[in-house]
């Protein structure tokens, strides 16, 4: 209901705009004639949803191999961070750590929130992939041509340079940080 009152009201600016609108008498972009400022910057920061009637997942696959690696390296990265943080808020305001008896539960409250957190900025990791793709098209090119392997297994290794060595590298030295920031031991 919100939403639509916010709707609503960016309409009304918009037809307000409209109303009050002076074209320029010269103006170097046809575009520039045909909208006001508020209508360029809505099309650009608010374009209108396309229903192309794929989920998540189907618009992941359309978009490339390397685009989905991508996208779940940056998916473990920005975990490993979140929960990284979530314990050190834990340790800090507890003393205690979340692998104490009986804490995860409280542990698990505040990472909670940076799980929404994480879910609110999908789009923007899902952008962030798409400019990530390259180094990861670039990975595998280079340990394909280093050890002269197929595409298959040089894929399969950067997935498990990446997501698997790199997220448990990240995870822990974040868990670790946490806690020495916190001053509470990891098994404490």
């Amino acid at each position: 209901d919100n939403n639509n009152n916010d709707d609503d009201e960016i309409e009304d600016i918009v037809k307000l705009e409209e109303i009050v609108s002076v074209r320029p008498i010269f103006s170097k972009e046809p575009e520039e004639e045909e909208s006001t400022k508020l209508q360029r910057f809505r099309r650009k920061y608010f374009p209108k949803k396309t229903n192309d009637g794929l989920t998540f997942k189907q618009k992941m696959a359309k978009a490339g191999l390397s685009v989905v690696l991508s996208y779940g390296w940056i998916s473990n990265v920005t975990t490993s961070v979140t929960v990284s943080l979530a314990w050190y808020i834990f340790s800090k305001n507890t003393g205690l750590s979340p692998l104490a008896p009986g804490q995860w539960k409280g542990f698990l409250a505040i990472y909670a929130g940076f799980y929404v957190f994480n879910s609110i900025i999908r789009p923007l990791r899902f952008g962030l992939s798409v400019g990530v793709s390259v180094y990861f098209d670039r990975v595998i090119q280079k340990i394909q041509d280093i050890f002269k392997v197929k595409k298959g297994l040089a894929i399969f290794l950067t997935v498990f340079l990446a997501n698997i060595v790199g997220t448990c590298t990240l995870m822990a030295s974040g868990i670790f940080l946490a806690s020495t920031a916190a001053g509470v031991p990891v098994w404490g």
